[in-house]
């Protein structure tokens, strides 16, 4: 039996190949086998994105927020999908987030 990081790979591998409906097809599958990997909610976000569902994008990062609640990148991205939604306020709530994660995670150094 493979590992969630495993399946994450090859649906990673399934997108670079140019076969984005398998590689959105086993993410979601992903998400009903391992619904606490972080990672399949961060690579859905961007598959949202890519095809301009920015509401699902957001979903996504919100989800990917909340399992890696530690992750200054995801606080970004989640900023920059709330940007291109027009939510000021949650966009800057979220960059406010990353930066103090990161301010945190220096100060542990």
């Amino acid at each position: 039996m493979t590992t969630p990081l495993e399946q994450y790979d090859s649906c990673i591998e399934h997108y670079r190949n140019g076969n984005i409906s398998e590689a959105t097809a086993g993410l979601h599958k992903l998400t009903e086998t391992a619904p606490d990997f972080a990672l399949t909610y961060n690579a859905l976000g961007a598959l949202a994105k890519r095809d301009g569902k920015i509401d699902e994008a957001i979903k996504y990062a919100e989800n990917y927020c909340k399992l890696a609640p530690t992750d200054p990148f995801g606080f970004t991205i989640l900023s920059a999908y709330y940007i291109e939604s027009g939510n000021r306020k949650l966009a800057e709530d979220a960059i406010a987030e990353s930066i103090a994660i990161r301010i945190k995670q220096q100060q542990q150094l």
